[in-house]
């Protein structure tokens, strides 16, 4: 198989290490024009699937410890009483993903959620205050007959990124998930987010095994 540099598409770079996308006849794509694509190529209307990653030195990646805790921050346990410092980054969370900005929304979603018990929000509290958050959604898996949780958000302002919030806040959530007897968690991301390497250096693995489906079922309610 010939390693094509750029996406056929946009003309974009693509590196050996990077997410791509291609087809039976090696038509190749970059991750966003994959997702505007649907998934199908538009020169042979083949399925378009996920190129296997080249496999990278260790050197090149950095060390396979997590960094060091940032300086003074804590991870807590959030409840409807931090709503005020947490709906404005779940705003910010949901503008990431092309949502218009809604801070009433957000907090109410948030609200509810922590309120009837149906969410965990931990949030990374630094000096000068909220830095990320990430939730996660109790659930269950029949096979094993145990709970498990979906990490369904993670986000950190950007004067924080970079500084190992987001991996101090996925350690949280793994000590979390044990301490409740979770047998494991689940996310999805989308395949253009550069928080997947974050995801694999700490450890997660990236489902080879099964296919995720969605089915759409008309507009959102107005409250959850």
């Amino acid at each position: 198989m010939e390693f094509r540099r750029e996406c056929s598409r946009c003309h974009v770079a693509l590196t050996p290490e990077g997410p791509a996308y291609f087809c039976a006849q090696e038509c190749t794509f970059c991750p966003t024009c994959v997702r505007q694509l649907k998934f199908v190529c538009p020169n042979c209307n083949d399925e378009l699937a996920r190129r296997p990653r080249r496999a990278v030195p260790r050197s090149s990646v950095g060390p396979a410890f997590p960094p060091p805790d940032p300086p003074g921050m804590l991870v807590r346990r959030a409840t409807v009483q931090d709503l005020d410092a947490v709906a404005p980054l779940f705003d910010a969370y949901r503008q990431f993903y092309e949502q218009a900005s809604d801070l009433p929304a957000a907090r109410t979603f948030l609200s509810e959620r922590l309120s009837r018990d149906e969410a965990v929000v931990l949030v990374a509290e630094g000096s000068d205050g909220a830095a990320g958050f990430t939730q996660l959604y109790p659930s269950f898996t029949s096979i094993s007959l145990s709970r498990i949780y979906v990490l369904n958000d993670l986000f950190v302002t950007r004067d924080h990124r970079r500084k190992g919030v987001g991996s101090r806040l996925l350690r949280a959530a793994r000590a979390y998930a044990q301490e409740h007897g979770a047998h494991y968690l689940e996310l999805s991301t989308a395949v253009d987010n550069p928080a997947q390497h974050l995801y694999e250096a700490s450890g997660w693995k990236l489902d080879r095994e099964f296919l995720h489906y969605e089915l759409p079922l008309g507009s959102r309610p107005a409250s959850v």
